[in-house]
């Protein structure tokens, strides 16, 4: 009994840490249409910054932050860069069609893995990688400008991330996950608040202030939610929730935005997801 409420938490955890993930983007995809992009990326990190300070100052955890300094500014700077250039392509493309290409991600560390681990793929992890990308193909060729200049925009986020997770892999002793979006949330709120310090723009409306704030707690409640996840589970049981993100973004899509269902999309999709899951369990059984 106390384990299927143990499952249950971690289940309820991973999944609404993930919809807060859509939720956060969402939200960045209107603030980019009435501020300039760096300011809503500012909110982002900043506000993520005050939620956890306060989150500290109450909870009180314990956290080293000195235990792999290095290679926790190298995964704050990949995420950043990552959030980065996902608030630019939230304004290029479609929700759906960038979550689609973010999935590339688990196929990247599988690679990289490989390479540079020695973790080489079993053969049904490569039939299953080659369907899955043939998936995210399929899914982005009727409405995604494939060979666009612009596609860079939604290529980088899932490079970093998976850099994100092999350096993540490569401390796997480390076990002090908050230290991970401390770094994070302060390089960005550091970072942005130089350069918006000379560009900022008056807002024209005081309630986006408000949507800025809830876009840095979004932030800050996704990966908490995710990390407690993981503390009572594992990665790669967690991990499989983030596909929720493409059957909440396609709802998101059409309710919020207005884009209606493509029978080509959802069926990438949905290979995406069978695909993708199916990758993960096979390749993470190794482990």
């Amino acid at each position: 009994m106390q384990n299927q409420t143990s499952l249950l938490k971690v289940i309820i955890l991973a999944a609404s840490g993930f919809f807060m993930f859509v939720c956060m983007d969402s939200t960045a995809k209107y603030l980019g249409t009435v501020m300039p992009i760096p300011q809503a990326i500012w909110g982002r990190f900043f506000f993520h910054l005050v939620s956890l300070i306060i989150f500290f100052l109450i909870l009180k955890p314990k956290v080293n932050l000195k235990k792999n300094f290095k290679v926790q500014i190298i995964r704050s700077t990949l995420m950043v860069t990552a959030t980065t250039f996902m608030f630019f392509s939230l304004q290029k493309f479609d929700l759906v069609d960038i979550y689609v290409v973010f999935f590339t991600a688990p196929l990247i560390v599988a690679l990289l893995s490989a390479y540079f681990l020695k973790d080489i793929l079993t053969f049904k992890g490569i039939l299953l990688m080659l369907l899955s990308f043939s998936s995210i193909v399929y899914s982005l060729s009727p409405s995604m400008k494939i060979f666009s200049v612009d596609l860079i925009f939604p290529i980088v986020p899932p490079i970093c991330w998976a850099l994100y997770q092999f350096f993540t892999k490569v401390v796997s002793s480390d076990n002090d996950p908050f230290a991970a979006i401390f770094y994070t949330s302060i390089l960005g709120a550091i970072i942005f608040s130089i350069y918006i310090f000379f560009k900022w723009e008056p807002l024209s409306n005081n309630i986006f202030w408000l949507y800025l704030a809830l876009l840095g707690f979004a932030g800050f409640v996704s990966h908490s939610l995710i990390i407690y996840a993981i503390q009572l589970s594992n990665l790669s049981f967690v991990t499989n929730f983030q596909y929720s993100q493409l059957v909440w973004s396609t709802i998101f899509n059409f309710f919020i935005f207005g884009v209606p269902f493509d029978i080509n999309k959802i069926v990438g999709v949905v290979g995406v997801i069978i695909f993708g899951l199916l990758f993960i369990r096979t390749e993470g059984k190794k482990t």
